[in-house]
């Protein structure tokens, strides 16, 4: 069966592998909802069924409005519901909630700015590129048919915390995608307002994409498509996303200390990863004071070094003899070459010179970090032209943090 796509999968794979393996490859249900996805989930409910009013010529009191909210809030709250900001409760969420529902009525009562064609409406459409066709999908929160300037408006409500700025919804391309969509059905969508209201700050925001824009962005995504399944490794990826992952409990930098968190002091010393912690971070005391003291040593010898040479030119001598020791002074010329930190002209002028003569090779070496790092930007077809060449090999290794 072919995949099918959508904006938030998408994402998904943008700022976290794992948690799209977890999701849309292992398909796992934790049960968790965040409170700010909750409550987002909640306004839209209540919008959709104000606004299926006004479609009909209704338009319901802003008591009405609340009222619908607070009933699908009560309705579908649950225990899985995950508060991340401390000192927060569910009802400070609900109180939000309806000062954005509140917020926005007053701004755009009595509704009559343009006709509504749909809401809440699922729709199937595929992004089209190099002769191959990509499934996508996704829920387009309100269709609207603006009556006067002959244009339909895709209009999607946003309950986040952040503000998206006018550069950001120029480039944005979930609701491009949807006139991508609504083109197949009606031709008029070619001329597309897309409408994001920003409810928390009672804001909107709108742009517009020509032709040429979408036909780019179709084949923006389709790249990304390919990206996704080519991939066959997903590691997490620890950002400031992580504290509303649904899947921290079992993700692998998360599954130990969000369980330690839980434990009781005691408990918690005995720990036999705490332990291992506490011991590794005692003897990486131990190697900085040890390094320091390193330090001192080696300047204390460059300063017996540089002392040593002017003695040996002084007396004429190779070998400065000692109680138990002796010191070889050696001089001779070597040629050195500039690093391209130094001097970077006459470094490439001479790599130049060096890859003419076919004596480049010779003086380079394949650093493996410099491999893995251009390995993953290089086409599939020169990775394929060496991958008989390589091995793959597994690193182990352990750094310690600071706990934050």
């Amino acid at each position: 069966m072919a995949t099918t796509y959508s904006f938030s999968r998408m994402g998904s794979f943008e700022s976290c592998r794992l948690q799209y393996k977890y999701s849309y490859i292992d398909r796992m249900d934790t049960g968790v909802e965040t409170i700010e996805a909750f409550m987002g989930s909640r306004v839209h409910e209540a919008f959709k069924v104000f606004y299926d009013f006004v479609k009909n010529g209704v338009v319901k009191p802003t008591d009405w409005l609340l009222a619908a909210y607070r009933e699908y809030w009560q309705k579908n709250f649950h225990d899985g519901i995950k508060i991340v900001k401390s000192g927060y409760a569910a009802q400070d969420y609900e109180k939000k909630g309806t000062r954005c529902l509140e917020d926005y009525y007053e701004a755009y009562r009595p509704f009559n700015q343009a006709k509504v064609v749909k809401t809440e409406e699922p729709i199937s459409f595929c992004i089209r590129d190099g002769g191959r066709e990509y499934s996508f999908r996704g829920v387009l929160d309100r269709l609207d048919w603006n009556d006067r300037d002959k244009v339909f408006e895709i209009h999607d409500y946003k309950t986040s915390s952040s503000l998206l700025t006018q550069e950001d919804a120029d480039s944005d391309w979930q609701l491009p995608i949807y006139q991508l969509a609504l083109q197949s059905q009606w031709p008029e969508a070619r001329q597309a307002r897309l409408v994001w209201h920003y409810l928390l700050f009672n804001k909107e925001i709108r742009s517009l994409r020509t032709q040429e824009q979408l036909e780019e962005l179709q084949k923006m995504i389709a790249d990304r498509i390919r990206e996704i399944e080519a991939c066959r490794e997903f590691p997490p990826n620890k950002s400031a996303l992580c504290e509303w992952c649904r899947f921290q409990e079992i993700c692998p930098l998360w599954k130990h200390p969000k369980a330690m968190e839980k434990r009781e002091v005691n408990e918690y010393r005995q720990d036999p990863g705490v332990i291992l912690v506490s011991k590794y971070a005692g003897l990486e005391l131990e190697k900085r004071a040890l390094a320091e003291k390193i330090r001192v040593i080696e300047e204390e010898q460059d300063k017996i070094e540089e002392a040593a040479l002017e003695f040996a030119e002084r007396e004429n001598i190779r070998v400065i003899d000692g109680a138990d020791h002796q010191l070889l002074v050696t001089v001779k010329d070597e040629m050195a070459a500039p690093t391209r930190k130094e001097d970077p002209e006459k470094w490439e002028k001479l790599r130049d010179v060096l890859t003419r003569e076919s004596r480049f090779v010779e003086v380079s070496t394949i650093n493996n970090q410099m491999l893995n790092a251009r390995i993953r930007n290089w086409p599939i077809e020169m990775v394929d032209k060496i991958r008989n060449f390589l091995e793959k090999r597994t690193v182990k290794k352990v750094e310690l943090r600071d706990k934050k």
